[in-house]
Parts: C-alpha cells; sequence; structure tokens
C-alpha cells in the first residue's frame, strides 16, 4: 500500500514514528525531572516528604517517569494497531463494488480521533500527576477506607476510564457509519452480494400491525407459525399473532397453512375478538367474513401454546354463512367492514353481495358476532330483480333519448355506503351506468330523504376516489349531527373554491349547502389517505404523495387539540430520518398510543437493517409545572416494535430516487430509478466515480391503467438492481394521485398512444448520451465529479409489467421494437375493445366495470374491431425484431384479465416464430400469490432478462427446494433457458 495521497501508510512508518514521537517525550520529560530536583534544592528524603513518597532518589524518580512513558507507549501500540485494522478494514470496503469512500478520509478520521484521544489523555495524565504543582496525592475509596498511592489500582482505574472511553467512540464512529449511507461509510465490507430469490419475493416476516381499542393488545400478521426465527417453519403463509401489552405474553390465533389467514382485520370495541376478511378461493377475490376470539390463548402456558401437537382451544368462525356471498372488497372501492360502539360491541357491520355480474353493487348487512346471524339494513336496488330490472330500463330508455339529443338523467346506483358514529348509514355513492357519472348523497339522521350533495362527470371524475383495485378507494364521508365532511373531486361544487386535486370539503345536510373546505386542494397531490380519531371517526390527519408519502393535520378542523397533534406530528418527523417516510395506522380508544410504519427504500439501523418497521409512539398524560409559567408538558415515546423485514440486514440493497421528465408536449413526468450506489475512485484526493459504460436498463410498467408508482422499498426493483440492471418506473398521464387532468388525460383512448408515449419519452431521457447524472446523483452522492453518461444502456433494454403494465410491456415490443430485447408480461391484457371476445370476459363480465373500460378505451376501439385490433398487441407480433423474446405468465383463475388472452398470444407468438416462453399457473388468479409460484416465475425471469442483456445467470440451488411444490405448467418454451426444452 502506498502512503500517497488517499493511500495507507505502511504499519512499520507509522510506528517509526510514534517510537520518535515517544523517544522525544521521553528525552523531555528527564529534562523536566533533572530540573525539577535542581529547582527544589532539597535532599532525598525531604523530597519524599514534600512529594507523598513519590520517590527518594533521582534514580527513582527518574524510573517513574519511565514506567509512565511505558505505559503510554502501550496505549499507542494498542492504537497503532486499532489503526492499521481500521485502515485495513476501509481498504476492504472500498474495494466492494458498488461501494467506496476516500482512504484519505478514513486515515484522516481515524488519525484525528487518536489525536484527540491522545490529547485528552495527557492533560488527564498531567491533571492527575501534578495538581497545581504542589501535590501528586491521589486518594481513592475502598469499602469506605480512604486508601492513598496504590499506583496498581490508579492504574487499572485510568485503564478502565481509556477502554470505556475508546469503546464509546467506537460505538459512535460506528454508529456514524450506519447511518451515513450515501458518502460510502456504510460496512457494506459486512454485506454479501447477491440477493436470493427466496429472500426477495418471500413475503414481510412481520406486517398489518394494529393496536386494540383499549390499548391492551398489538395484532400483527407474521410469516409461518414461528414467533422467533422467520425460517423456522415457515410455510410462507401470514397467520395472526396478538400480544399483551401489559405482559408482554405473545399467542398465535390463526394455523393456516396453505393461504393467508386474511387481507383485513379489525379488533372489536370490547378487545375480545377480531374479525377479518379472508379470500374463499386464492384469487378468486370473493371474500368472507371471520371472527375469532384470542382471550382463551392467554389462558395457556407457554408450552400448551407453542405444542403444535395441541389443538388451539377456538378456532376462526365464519360469520358468511351463503357460500354464493362476498363481502367487504370488491373489484373496485375501498374496504367497506365496520365495527360498533363499545355498547353493541358484539355486532359488526359489512358490505355483502350475491357473487355475479352485480356483485359491487352492495347491501349493508349487520351481523351478530356471538350468534352468527346476518340481517340487511341497507338494501341496494340492484340486489332484487325488479331493482335490477327498473334501473336498465330507465337506464335504457336514457340512452335512446340521449340519441334523440334528449337530456334524461339515468338512475344512480350505490356502490359504496358511509356510517355516522351511531351505524347509521347516513352516506352513499352512486354512478349511473349510462355516463358513470357519480353523486355523493347523504340524509339527515333518522330521515328517509336523500340529498344530493355534489355530482361529478366521468370527464372530471377522480378514480383515486373509487380507486381502481379493491380496498384501494379514499372516498369518505364523516358525519358530525347534521354536517358531513366529504372527499371529493372538486371541479363543479356549488360555492366552493374548483380544485383540479381532491379536496375534503363540509356540507349542510339538510339544505344540501357547501360550508367550507377543510384540507386539499394541493397543486400536485391529492389527498391519499386519512387518520381519523378513533372515538368521534373525523379526520385529523390527511396524506398527500408527489415525490413521497407526507402526513399532515388537518387545518381547519375545530373537534380536536389542533396544537398537540402538531406537536405529536412534529416529535415523529424529528425521531426518523428525513428520507423516510411514515404513517399512522392505527390509534388506541384513549388516543395515548400510536401504531406507526415507517418505509426507507433500503436497509436502516434505526429499522434493524430492515427498510421498513413498526413503532409504538406513546404519550402520556399532561402534567402541569408548578412553575412561574404554569406551563403545561408533554411526555412523548417512541419503541420500535418489530422489523417488517429483517432478513434483509445482511444486503446491500439500491436506492430509489425521484425524477421529473419532460413528456414531449412538456407534461411533468414524476419517475423513479433504481440503482445501486457506484464505488467512487479516488484521484489525487478526490472521490470521482468512474467511466463506465452504463448498465442495462428495465421499463418496469405499473398497471391501472388507474394507478401510481411509489417511492419505497420494492422488492421487483430490488431484484432487477441486485442482477445488474437499472429500474426505470414511469407514472404516465392516466395514473392516479396527481389531479383529475392528469388523470383524464390517459383517457378516450390515450391508453396506446400518449400513455406510451410517456413512457418512450422518459425511456429516451433516460438513456440519451446528452442525459447527464446530475438530477439524481446529487441526492445520492453531494456533487461530484459524475461522468455526463446515461443511466441505461440504449443498446440493452427491456420492459415489464403486470396486469395493464403487462400490456405496455406487450406493446413496447411491438410499437417499439428496436428498443427492446426482451418483453415480460405477468397476467397481462393482450387484445382490448372489440378485437376478440377476450375482453369481454373481463372482471367476470361485471357491467359497471365494463362500462368504464369502454370509456378507457374510447369509442373506436370499444366498438371497431379493426381499430381494437391496431391497439392489441396480440394482433401486432409481425412487428416484433428477430432475435427479441417474449415471456408470458399468467394465473389460470384470473377474473380480471382472464387465462385466455394469454392462450391467445401464445398461438399468435407460434405463428410468428417469436422465441419465449409461456407459462400458467393453476389455482392463481390475477398476480401470482403462492410463495413456490412465484420462485418459479421469478426464477424463470431472472433467466431470460439476464440472457437478453447479457449479464451474468445466476444458480437458484438454494431456492430449489422451495420451488417444488409450483403448480407451473409450461404451454411454450423456445428460449433455450435453463432446463427447459426448445419448441
Amino acid at each position: 500500500m502506498s502512503s500517497g495521497s488517499g493511500g495507507f501508510a505502511k504499519p512499520s512508518d507509522m510506528r517509526a514514528k510514534w517510537e520518535s514521537k515517544i523517544q522525544a517525550e521521553s528525552r523531555s520529560e528527564d529534562i523536566k525531572a533533572k530540573e525539577f530536583m535542581q529547582r527544589s534544592g532539597q535532599t532525598s528524603q525531604k523530597r519524599a516528604q514534600n512529594v507523598g513518597g513519590f520517590g527518594q532518589k533521582p534514580s527513582s524518580v527518574k524510573g517513574r517517569w519511565e514506567a509512565k512513558i511505558d505505559y503510554e507507549k502501550q496505549a499507542e501500540d494498542v492504537k497503532a494497531k486499532d489503526f492499521t485494522d481500521e485502515t485495513e478494514w476501509s481498504k476492504k470496503r472500498g474495494e466492494v463494488a458498488g461501494f467506496g469512500v476516500k482512504p484519505s478520509q478514513a486515515r484522516a478520521g481515524v488519525e484525528s480521533r487518536v489525536r484527540y484521544e491522545k490529547q485528552g489523555e495527557d492533560v488527564k495524565a498531567k491533571d492527575f500527576l501534578k495538581k497545581e504543582g504542589k501535590e501528586v496525592v491521589v486518594p481513592f475509596f475502598r469499602d469506605g477506607q480512604k486508601i492513598v498511592n496504590n499506583q496498581d489500582a490508579v492504574k487499572k482505574g485510568i485503564e478502565k476510564k481509556v477502554a470505556h472511553e475508546k469503546k464509546t467512540a467506537d460505538e459512535k464512529a460506528r454508529q456514524h457509519m450506519d447511518e451515513t449511507t450515501f458518502l460510502g461509510v456504510q460496512r457494506r465490507a459486512f454485506k454479501t452480494g447477491l440477493i436470493p430469490l427466496s429472500v426477495l419475493f418471500a413475503k414481510p416476516h412481520k406486517d398489518q400491525c394494529q393496536i386494540s381499542p383499549g390499548g391492551e393488545y398489538l395484532a400483527w400478521r407474521t410469516r409461518g407459525r414461528s414467533m422467533g426465527d422467520p425460517q423456522e417453519e415457515d410455510n410462507g403463509v401470514m397467520n395472526l399473532f396478538v400480544k399483551n401489552l401489559e405482559t408482554g405474553v405473545i399467542r398465535q390465533i390463526t394455523f393456516y397453512t396453505e393461504m393467508d389467514a386474511c387481507v383485513h382485520y379489525k379488533f372489536t370495541p370490547d378487545d375480545k375478538s377480531i374479525v377479518m376478511l379472508r379470500e374463499t378461493k386464492r384469487g378468486s377475490e370473493n371474500y368472507h367474513l371471520y371472527a375469532i376470539e384470542f382471550g382463551p390463548f392467554f389462558d395457556l402456558d407457554k408450552e400448551t401454546a407453542n405444542d403444535p401437537k395441541i389443538p388451539p382451544p377456538t378456532m376462526p368462525r365464519d360469520l358468511i354463512k351463503d357460500k354464493n356471498m362476498t363481502c367487504g372488497i370488491g373489484f373496485v372501492g375501498g374496504v367497506q367492514l365496520w365495527t360498533s360502539s363499545e355498547a353493541t360491541a358484539r355486532q359488526v357491520y359489512v358490505s355483502t353481495s350475491q357473487i355475479g355480474k352485480y356483485s359491487i353493487f352492495w347491501d349493508v348487512s349487520r351481523i351478530d358476532i356471538d350468534t352468527g346471524k346476518l340481517t340487511v339494513v341497507e338494501r341496494n336496488i340492484m340486489s332484487t330483480y325488479w331493482g335490477a330490472f327498473k334501473v336498465w330500463l330507465l337506464t335504457l330508455i336514457a340512452k335512446i333519448l340521449s340519441c334523440c339529443c334528449i337530456k334524461m338523467k339515468a338512475p344512480g346506483v350505490p356502490v359504496q355506503w358511509f356510517p355516522d358514529n351511531e351505524n347509521e348509514f347516513r352516506g352513499r355513492i352512486e354512478m349511473d351506468l349510462l355516463r358513470l357519472g357519480t353523486a355523493f348523497r347523504a340524509k339527515a339522521r333518522n330521515a328517509r330523504k336523500w340529498t344530493t350533495l355534489h355530482t361529478c362527470s366521468f370527464e372530471d371524475a377522480n378514480v383515486t376516489l373509487i380507486g381502481s383495485t379493491g380496498g384501494s378507494g379514499t372516498a369518505r364521508m364523516e358525519f358530525n349531527e347534521d354536517q358531513v365532511d366529504v372527499h371529493l373531486c372538486a371541479w363543479g361544487v356549488k360555492g366552493g373554491k374548483k380544485s383540479d386535486t381532491t379536496t375534503y370539503d363540509r356540507f349542510d345536510i339538510k339544505r344540501g349547502q357547501y360550508l367550507k373546505r377543510i384540507a386539499g386542494g394541493k397543486a400536485k397531490s391529492d389527498i391519499v389517505g386519512f387518520v381519523s380519531h378513533p372515538k368521534t371517526g373525523l379526520a385529523q390527519f390527511v396524506c398527500y404523495e408527489w415525490e413521497k408519502l407526507v402526513v399532515e393535520v388537518v387545518p381547519k378542523a375545530e373537534s380536536f387539540d389542533h396544537k398537540r397533534l402538531q406537536d405529536d406530528l412534529k416529535y415523529i418527523r424529528g425521531f426518523f430520518p428525513e428520507r423516510m417516510t411514515f404513517q399512522i395506522v392505527s390509534r388506541a380508544g384513549a388516543d395515548d398510543a400510536w401504531v406507526i410504519y415507517v418505509e426507507n427504500d433500503f436497509g436502516h439501523p434505526m429499522l434493524k437493517g430492515s427498510p421498513s418497521a413498526y413503532y409504538l409512539f406513546t404519550r402520556s398524560k399532561r402534567i402541569e409545572r408548578k412553575g412561574i409559567d404554569s406551563s403545561v408538558e408533554v411526555g412523548r415515546n417512541m419503541e420500535l416494535i418489530f422489523a417488517s423485514r429483517p432478513e434483509m440486514r445482511k444486503y446491500e440493497l439500491a436506492r430509489m430516487d425521484p425524477i421529473t421528465i419532460k413528456a414531449r408536449d412538456k407534461q411533468d413526468l414524476l419517475c423513479y430509478m433504481s440503482r445501486t450506489p457506484e464505488a467512487p475512485v479516488i484521484r489525487d484526493g478526490r472521490q470521482e466515480y468512474p467511466d463506465i459504460p452504463p448498465p442495462p436498463m428495465v421499463v418496469l410498467v405499473h398497471g391501472g391503467p388507474q394507478a401510481r408508482d411509489s417511492w419505497g422499498y420494492n422488492p421487483l426493483c430490488q431484484f432487477l438492481c441486485s442482477r445488474g440492471m437499472r429500474v426505470l418506473q414511469v407514472n404516465y398521464r392516466g395514473s392516479t394521485g396527481f389531479g383529475a387532468r392528469f388523470l383524464q388525460r390517459g383517457m378516450a383512448g390515450e391508453f396506446y398512444k400518449s400513455v406510451q408515449t410517456d413512457i418512450l419519452d422518459a425511456l429516451k431521457y433516460a438513456t440519451s448520451e446528452e442525459t447527464v447524472e446530475k438530477s439524481a446523483q446529487n441526492r445520492l452522492y453531494g456533487e461530484s465529479a459524475v461522468p455526463p453518461r446515461p443511466w441505461g444502456d440504449p443498446k440493452q433494454l427491456a420492459i415489464l409489467g403486470g396486469s395493464f403494465g403487462g400490456y405496455s410491456a406487450l406493446w413496447g415490443i411491438t410499437a417499439n421494437p428496436e428498443l427492446y430485447k426482451c418483453s415480460v408480461a405477468i397476467c397481462p391484457l393482450s387484445s382490448v375493445g372489440a378485437a376478440d371476445e377476450h375482453s369481454k370476459k373481463a372482471f367476470g363480465g361485471n357491467k359497471l366495470i365494463a362500462t368504464y373500460w369502454k370509456r378507457v378505451f374510447g369509442t373506436e376501439v370499444s366498438k371497431l374491431a379493426i381499430s381494437a385490433k391496431k391497439a392489441s398487441p396480440m394482433y401486432q407480433l409481425e412487428k416484433v425484431k428477430e432475435g427479441s423474446s417474449i415471456a408470458l405468465y399468467h394465473g389460470e383463475d384470473d377474473r380480471r384479465a382472464p387465462i385466455e388472452h394469454t392462450y391467445g398470444m401464445m398461438e399468435e407468438m407460434k405463428k410468428s416464430g417469436i422465441a419465449g416462453e409461456v407459462v400458467t399457473f393453476a389455482g392463481e388468479g390475477h398476480g401470482i400469490a403462492k410463495d413456490a409460484n412465484r420462485l418459479y416465475m421469478y426464477y424463470h425471469i431472472e433467466d431470460i432478462l439476464c440472457r437478453k442483456l447479457g449479464l451474468k445467470t445466476f444458480d437458484a440451488e438454494d431456492d430449489a427446494k422451495k420451488m417444488e411444490k409450483n403448480t407451473a405448467t409450461v404451454k411454450l418454451s423456445s428460449s433455450g433457458g435453463k432446463g427447459k426444452s426448445d419448441v
């Protein structure tokens, strides 16, 4: 190792310097000792009396100084060894790909610490040996007795103190290295490289943490049966666990082995039971409501509770007796499950419907948890034959009259319900089946008449409210006597200020009059979430999301302590690093304990090396300070509950950074780029980044199209980055969360036009030779010497997506065959509109959703087969460039994008002679959920992407056993991949 700038000094050179310094200090100390004796002019005997017997002869005095020098020399030897070890570690750390820190910085930091500690010890030794030039008596106490001049004990005391201070300094340095991630000071030398598929695509070790209304229990889902090691008895199934906060006892309360216990759950108000929504069959998107009492589990001792041979004291009970009924979650809309007040704690309310074409036209039912009795309390007009006939008849008449230029209002059908705090259902959203117009309606307490508060045409609507997937809608109504606060799209609110983004507005129900705006109306972001008071249900926090999720206190609500909540939020923000995001996911009834979900894009020490974790925020009772100002103090505390993915602490994860790119029409597009940190090199003492060719890039397209990409930990991005690729995600026009106009620009046939050109524009920007990496590089590393080069290699590109993202992946390789070497589509749409019969089977033939997709496709694609085939990748495969590959993966029970889409693509691929593969999975729906199937799919995706993009392929010996129970069938394989025969 050289000792030049930024290099490392030889240990022998370092030792020589320290010895030279010690010899100089030794000569100096000898002179000081001689001068001291001459100046004193006293006999050895008298000096011994004056200095406490420190020495009787000059030789004894010199011996004492030499002993001190030897002791300091030993300490310096230890520091020299520590320094050498640390520089060696820094060197190894700098050699790791994708990581680095200036060796000179590491060396300077250690040397500075050594000098600082030595100066401190010298001062302490000087003060110790000479107190105002009068005495060197060192008294200390043992067993209450004063002991003087016990030099061994003094030496041990100093050594102990030095060791303690050194340990403290090491801990501070280690903490600094853990937390400083972007300047190359994270301890990657201790992390392994390749992340196994089974780790990347496993479900979280723990998730969905909630606190009970009484604040006595925490509940969460855990992967596998074990409460300890996530790998022990890990069957990949999420089961429910409950913890008693007072005793610390944890009990598992569900023991499913084939499918997760639930997708959503709630405590009952009496802290006795949990009610949960569970899919009746994997991929069916039909749900039943179950209840389980967890108290009996805490009556068991630990050995009995953890013995798998002893049956649990109670099992979950299905509260839905009708096998043809579904509840709680539909194809679209939010979760519709409500618990009662404490007075009626044993009752639960849930939306219910018969499985079929009208399954999202919900009734509301009350269920007695103890008896299972179900009572319909609000009947949907579409749930009876006569009602459905009446609606369709009036809709048909309105359609005929519209052809004659006569306007007639089509009847509205309830699609979502909202109760007040006494569970009287006084609010609902209605949609007409002709034009998909939306009406927000409410009624006064104990009234029968419904009042229309606000209407919105489909052209002005914001799908964020209803949501494009089950449980995703953010529509909301909260009642306070005869006033109601409504989350709506505010283009045309009478009396209110217009807003492109969603707003939270207050109305007087009896008069149907707009009163004021409570929140929302941001320039770039819709309201994407709410946090309510646990008792009143009124919103106290709102969430916005542009680049990252942000939580804010509702600014104009009068029903709560605004200042206290501001202080709470300030405390939480200050507790976590600025890069992280957090959400308030659950609150105790007394509002003195909150569960906080925290997320980062990579592992962090505060999260135990995981990219996400759950914390418990607690607030103590207010205490009056008996002082002059008589102010009030509030005690706040934050405690880690658990890390969601602790297994990730062993791996270096990619960073995700938001980037705004201009489309060809100057429209701003929020994108995210994921990549592993690059390893800097040291030139002339400066940290620079090597001018190496950019790596391959994969465009990862989100589904929907009414959905969005968000910042945070994304296992698919991490998977691709860990295999040597960079990932670009694009929030194309039509994505949700950015206002109604941005969303509507992706409708009416734009799904295969401007939506796809947005993806193309972002990709061209990212792979342009003129693109300088400053927009994202400065966020990652600070100002550095970054070479002007594209983010991705324009000659090594692939595109990947699922659902509508799968459509975009197929469209990309057919519309722009010169760009992509490979297209990977998961559960994709491959033909649209009137191209063939496949689209009619989508979403189980639901009429409302079919009408919605007609508005997405536009008139031509919906009605004309020629136009539809031009927009369908299935009929454009002749454009695919020779040498390119297509890979398709699909669940055989998919109700949203039926498997016939992929079968049709397979036949067309055979006709066109396109290389690739087609794999289907039995027992899977819209998305591949079973662990063995997911591993099998991503193993194949890894293989085809790495080979097509010129990257190293990896064996999956560690994951092979976990794939054994897959239900995959390879329908087509002509890619010559791992163990697959050519067709």
